[in-house]
């Protein structure tokens, strides 16, 4: 009897810790790569001239190289974040509007907050 439940069981409660595992995962990914494009917003801007050394000209060139790629390295991390965010929509829904190609300060740390909790309630449940 105890060998019959077991194997009739043992499908259901893989499946079960797969899903669990996956909408763990989700979790993490969409907070890391939410967390990732706060990080990038934030980028190297005004570098002073004695860390680049060189005359003026190549202080400004190299700042002007580090915006154009701080630029591009936010809006790649925000759109990472927003397929993350997409991709729990299975397990959650967070609250806020992806359809935005920018998620602002305030809602990011507002979406942070909301799965940190979130994902601090699945490993209680």
């Amino acid at each position: 009897m105890g060998s019959f439940l077991g194997a009739s069981l043992a499908p259901w409660l893989t499946a079960h810790l797969g899903w669990r595992r996956t909408r763990r995962e989700a979790f993490n990914a969409a907070i890391s790569a939410l967390r990732t494009a706060q990080v990038a917003r934030h980028f190297a801007n005004g570098v002073p001239a004695h860390y680049v050394g060189g005359d003026t000209a190549t202080v400004e060139a190299f700042n002007q190289r580090m915006r154009e790629r701080g630029i591009d390295r936010f809006v790649d991390s925000m759109h990472e974040a927003k397929v993350a965010l997409a991709a729990l929509e299975p397990f959650y829904k967070v609250s806020g509007d992806l359809d935005r190609w920018e998620i602002t300060d305030p809602d990011a740390d507002r979406m942070l907050t909301e799965l940190l909790r979130q994902r601090s309630r699945l490993r209680l449940g």
